[in-house]
């Protein structure tokens, strides 16, 4: 089965071959001494007969009874049985994703409007109107299965196009930068964003000294604590690609690219008091939405955008392009769309379809490659060591995650032909500039949006260490003067000190 009539089929009776032909053999032979251990992914009324399990004394089948000596003696070791039903029960979870481990999942398709022919060599971007599957997940990042969905987080977004080269998973966040533009301080950073290993709790001083020990974290401070931060329905979010990845056409010809999703419906944001509102109501309202919305019949829409730029402008820009705490001018790259997706189906088995979806930045195709990206390249082997560990090695043949004919050497990387000489060396980049877009950021916000992002700010920062506070308070500073003030007359109040 190739991976279109997978999702064209029902889903939701993912079951092996073995299982099948058991289930075949019980009704043909009941007295077969194989054992049947259909594991069927949707509850039934009653277990099926299983051969092994059939009573001697009354020759029916006994699943809801271990096998004991008498009525009330020890059960039996060999009660192989009861083995494999609590050890099925017991392996039958998925482990968790160590980061965005909340999430939702959809289903679709997504045809091109325009031809990127002329920057790369793609094959499902050659022409308008190539139509190709996805898969969709949606996610909370720092989270676990009990995290309210409207509170302040960055939101996952990643897509899964099964094109006719092999997959390509395009992992995107709802905000367009990230905390750090290097890859070996990734851990660090989730350890900030992570609770308490003391009492297991959300820690504010945790929080926020990731701010202050990193201020190029600064910009993604701007997006993190506006309204953007706190969502409540995932179909009026946008997506950013964040890295920087490199499209190349078929004459050879490099550029860097950054993704964009824009949501057809519009974007809508809600404000911290609505969130923490909506939090205790109904703490699953973004899944709620998506899948109710679909479940009707109708559909949720994105716009798929992209900037270009020549990596010789480089060398001119006030920044390095390369950084993930940083974004591109959209008048110096303008925008240029490439298709819609259209997710128009719920999963009907979220175990199978959803967590196991083992999504990679390095399922690319020809004309899709890796740039230079400190984070992007850190990611870009990582993925499947976590998909490994969660899945198991064989993963790839999942259904879900199965390419026709895939091998190691169908994966594409930076591409071929370019020289690199160099000292190798740890150092980082030679243009940081850490405040100057966020002080852009921040100067864009009309009063009401500067307002709530203060009081965002402050709200949390109040219950950090003074040091900390001080930190972050200096860096506040070299993004707006009145920022800071603004961000410390709130922390006073908040602190029940008004007007001091």
């Amino acid at each position: 089965m190739d991976n279109n009539e997978y999702f064209q089929s029902e889903k939701g009776n993912i079951r092996s071959t073995t299982c099948r032909q058991n289930e075949q053999m019980n009704r043909n032979q009941p007295q077969s001494s194989f054992p049947c251990n259909c594991n069927n992914s949707k509850p039934m009324a009653s277990p099926p007969p299983c051969p092994n399990t059939t009573s001697p004394q009354t020759g029916k089948s006994d699943v809801y009874h271990s096998q004991t000596v008498g009525v009330r003696g020890p059960v039996l070791v060999q009660d192989t049985a009861l083995h494999e039903t609590l050890e099925t029960f017991v392996f039958s979870t998925t482990l968790p994703r160590r980061l965005h481990t909340k999430g939702y999942g959809a289903f679709g398709y997504f045809y091109t409007t325009h031809s990127m022919r002329e920057y790369t060599k793609a094959g499902f971007l050659q022409a308008p109107n190539q139509r190709v599957p996805v898969a969709v997940r949606f996610s909370l990042a720092a989270s676990n299965q009990g995290t309210p969905d409207t509170l302040r987080n960055v939101r996952g977004f990643s897509t899964r196009f099964y094109t006719d080269e092999g997959i390509v998973d395009l992992l995107c966040n709802h905000l367009p930068v990230f905390f750090i533009r290097d890859a070996i301080n990734v851990p660090d950073v989730i350890s900030h964003l992570s609770p308490s290993p003391v009492n297991n709790l959300p820690d504010p001083e945790r929080l926020w000294s990731l701010f202050a020990k990193y201020p190029e974290a600064t910009n993604m401070m701007m997006w993190f604590f506006s309204d953007l931060g706190t969502v409540k329905s995932l179909r009026h979010i946008k997506g950013y690609g964040v890295s920087t990845y490199v499209w190349q056409n078929a004459q050879g010809v490099r550029r860097y690219v950054k993704y964009h999703w824009f949501p057809l419906a519009g974007e809508k944001y809600i404000d911290q008091q609505e969130a923490q509102w909506l939090a205790c109501q109904d703490p699953n309202i973004s899944g709620r939405d998506l899948y109710d919305w679909i479940a009707k019949g109708k559909t949720v829409e994105y716009e798929l955008c992209v900037q270009l730029m020549n990596p010789e402008d480089a060398k001119l820009l006030p920044f390095d392009p390369l950084d993930d705490t940083k974004v591109w001018d959209e008048t110096m790259y303008p925008l240029l769309p490439v298709g819609r997706m259209v997710l128009n189906r719920n999963p009907d088995n979220y175990a199978e379809q959803v967590e196991k979806l083992a999504l990679n930045p390095a399922n690319l195709v020809p004309g899709l490659e890796f740039s230079d990206d400190k984070i992007l390249q850190g990611r870009s082997f990582i993925y499947s060591d976590a998909q490994r560990h969660r899945l198991g090695p064989d993963y790839r043949n999942i259904p879900v995650n199965k390419q026709p004919n895939w091998s190691p050497a169908s994966m594409v990387s930076s591409g071929n032909g370019r020289y690199i000489a160099g000292e190798i060396m740890r150092e980082g980049i030679p243009n940081p500039d850490n405040f100057t877009q966020a002080t852009q950021r921040y100067e864009s916000f009309s009063d009401m949006e500067k307002n709530n992002l203060a009081n965002n700010i402050a709200s949390g920062l109040v219950d950090a260490q003074p040091n900390t506070q001080r930190i972050v308070l200096s860096h506040l500073e070299r993004v707006s003067p009145v920022l800071a003030e603004t961000v410390r007359n709130q922390m006073l109040f908040f602190a029940g000190t008004p007007g001091r």
